[in-house]
């Protein structure tokens, strides 16, 4: 997208050129107009004016002839000794670069004539000039998706500003820097140049176009997990944006606190918001493809892949002409997702119907990848990595599962090096100004006591001196002591951020690891036709989910130590009725009374039980019509002790039936795992099953 000031500039150029003839109607007209002022030109300045004018109205048409008169006015220009002259080059070049992109698309060739014109006017001191060709490059660079770039001219731009006390682009280029580095993960960068957007409009009074940095700060802030305050600044930008009725910013600010409710869990709220925002993308004939793919996301929070696979489909096929590569890229991988949980949960005993999901999947994986991979988009990239290896071990391609699976360990490790290497340079940021306020704190007190003493004891200036050595030396001792001290809190901070980051890499790759050992369990069971057999695969295959999703919840949680049980159980069940189809006819209640964080060591017995229990409910549980309820509490008794409560209003348990004699794989190993949480288990067949587990956690085991 061109500048505003060059823009103007052209206007102004075409404005003085037909104050030369008369006023036109037609482009035909004007061309002729400017035609015959050319023929009849007795000025250097007129004559190159008029060029410019002729490539501008033959840019779009006819590239041939602007590159004609764009040439001649170049030509001009380089002869000339006129003082404007070096501008007026310059100009030429800008215009010519954008004539290649228009009419060939050659964006090396633009990006070439705009840095020979900055050369140009960084030459003769153009200062003006310079900062709208860089901005015009920058944004160009921006929209290339190369992003690096883009931050690069848009700082050089500020930091030229700062050295030569002038504002040239300072509001757009703070704010751009930001917003592009929030493209590359450099979310520390980011918050810096859009809160320097923010103060420095706020400073000038131009606080017109404010609501950008608004919104991108939002942007940041969501990132960080800071969820409230994200949308805080997403509803400022909101607010002034409705002032101003700006159509497609309000719909942008509708969709990213969509975006933010979904962190939050609040699906209604957000598929209200997403709505919200098609309201208004519709007034400006914008293609659905954002609004099928944010719903896309809904449903799958909401466990239903059947509508996530439709929404998700939706929104490919309606994917615009031009629409930006990692954009697309990321629609292609939320299909390729939907593909694969539609997949394993609802056609689980269904080998044809799996199968052609899986092989429907692949190509859309390719697909994105290679557009992803095309502007470079991170983590756009490392998603659709990971749904390759997922999807090409489900069809047997395990060669390619492996590579891809290299590609996404390499890409999550260049990823968690630049959060380190933010984390890092945040550290040092902050230590430094630490360590330069005590300084100065400390010369402001020493120059006090000088002041003072000189003033008081005038006549033992000797002493003095050596009082004031003293107490010199023992502030700097004092000092070094204190930044002993904050280097070595610096340093354990780093430690303790890289082994975050490293226990967080280990969950994930456990997670993975686990659904690979899922994956090959589904594909050995594919050959097997006795129902038992199966059965006991199938069983196999939810008991390692049910442990993936323990690793799953810590590596996404903040506090890596514990997961809540609750949440998990919700999800695990979402899971399990989607695979029994019992989604729609049974009634499920979880409800956690007291503390239902656990850690690793409890949380995966436990899991497994509940797995256990919550399969043969809905296995055998619920054989007629009406409507089943299930139900399961977790309540903490105090002092290390607990208690996980399953029952459903089934059929119950047979007269016979004998929890301790059991012989079925899951009861005994339930019964092994409540050993193993210092446990046991009770059980009633009063208005349907009902277990009772009665389990002490890590902290009191360990105790006993």
């Amino acid at each position: 997208m061109r500048n505003f000031t060059l823009a103007y500039i052209r206007f102004i150029f075409c404005i003085s050129i037909f104050a030369l003839t008369c006023p036109v109607v037609s482009a035909q007209t004007k061309i002729d107009s400017l035609i015959e002022a050319r023929l009849v030109a007795n000025h250097d300045t007129t004559s190159v004016r008029i060029d410019i004018g002729l490539g501008m109205a033959f840019e779009n048409t006819d590239f041939d002839s602007a590159l004609f008169y764009y040439q001649r006015a170049l030509q001009l220009s380089r002869s000339s000794s006129l003082k404007e002259f070096p501008r007026f080059e310059g100009l030429v070049l800008e215009n010519m670069g954008f004539a290649y992109y228009l009419a060939k698309r050659d964006r090396d060739q633009l990006i070439k004539n705009l840095k020979m014109a900055m050369s140009i006017y960084q030459e003769e001191g153009l200062l003006e000039d310079l900062a709208n060709a860089e901005n015009n490059l920058a944004t160009h660079y921006s929209n290339f998706s190369m992003y690096d770039s883009a931050v690069y001219h848009f700082d050089q731009i500020i930091e030229r500003n700062l050295a030569n006390g002038t504002d040239y682009h300072m509001a757009t280029s703070y704010s751009s820097s930001g917003l592009n580095s929030f493209y590359l993960r450099h979310l520390d960068k980011a918050a810096e140049r859009l809160l320097g957007a923010i103060r420095y409009s706020k400073s000038t009074g131009d606080t017109a176009k404010i609501y950008a940095p608004y919104l991108n700060y939002g942007l940041v802030l969501k990132e960080q997990g800071e969820y409230e305050k994200a949308k805080e600044y997403m509803r400022a930008s909101q607010a002034k944006l409705k002032l101003i009725d700006h159509t497609r910013g309000i719909a942008l600010t509708y969709t990213n606190i969509g975006q933010v409710l979904i962190k939050q869990d609040s699906l209604d709220g957000a598929f209200q918001s997403f709505t919200d925002a098609w309201s208004y993308q519709e007034k400006l004939g914008f293609s659905k493809v954002d609004y099928y793919n944010n719903v896309a996301w809904i449903e799958k929070q909401r466990g239903n892949y059947r509508k996530y696979h439709e929404y998700a489909l939706e929104a490919v096929k309606t994917i615009p002409e031009g629409y930006a590569p990692s954009s697309t890229g990321d629609v292609l991988g939320t299909l390729v997702e939907a593909k694969l949980l539609l997949a394993d949960s609802v056609y689980f005993d269904l080998t044809n119907e799996k199968n052609k999901l899986y092989r429907e999947a692949l190509p859309y994986a390719e697909r994105g990848w290679h557009l992803a991979d095309s502007v470079n988009a991170g983590n756009v990239k490392l998603g659709i990595a990971e749904l390759l290896a997922t999807v090409n071990s489900k069809i047997g391609r395990f060669e390619e599962a492996f590579k891809y699976s290299q590609i996404a360990k390499r890409l999550s490790e260049e990823i968690n090096d630049q959060a380190k290497a933010d984390a890092i340079a945040r550290m040092t940021t902050e230590f430094e100004t630490e360590r330069i306020e005590g300084e100065n704190t400390l010369l402001q007190e020493t120059q006090k006591r000088q002041t003072a003493q000189l003033k008081q004891q005038r006549y033992l200036i000797a002493g003095a001196l050596l009082v004031l050595i003293l107490i010199v030396s023992i502030s700097l001792i004092i000092q070094r002591n204190r930044l002993k001290l904050k280097k070595a809190n610096a340093i354990v901070q780093k430690s303790l951020r890289e082994k975050e980051l490293l226990l967080k890499e280990i969950h994930h790759r456990v997670k993975n690891n686990l659904q690979v050992v899922s994956s090959l369990l589904d594909l050995q069971s594919r050959g097997i036709e006795d129902e038992g057999t199966l059965s006991t695969f199938m069983e196999g295959q939810n008991r390692v989910k049910a442990m993936a999703l323990i690793h799953q919840k810590l590596y996404q949680n903040e506090n890596l130590a514990t997961i809540n049980f609750e949440d998990y159980a919700n999800v695990l069940i979402g899971e399990l009725s989607t695979i029994y189809n019992k989604q729609s006819d049974v009634k499920t209640v979880v409800n956690g009374q007291g503390a239902s964080d656990f850690d690793i060591d409890t949380a995966i017995p436990l899991g497994l039980i509940l797995n256990e229990l919550i399969s043969n409910a809905y296995k055998y549980a619920f054989r007629g019509e009406e409507q089943g309820a299930l139900s399961v509490s977790i309540n903490s008794l105090g002092e290390g002790k607990h208690q996980l409560i399953v029952e459903d209003n089934g059929g119950g348990l047979p007269d016979s039936f004998d929890f301790q004699k059991a012989k079925s794989l899951g009861l005994r190993l339930v019964r092994r795992l409540a050993k193993q949480l210092y446990g046991n288990v009770e059980y009633s067949n009063i208005g349907g099953a009902k277990f009772v587990i009665n389990f002490t956690d890590t902290l009191q085991r360990k105790a006993i």
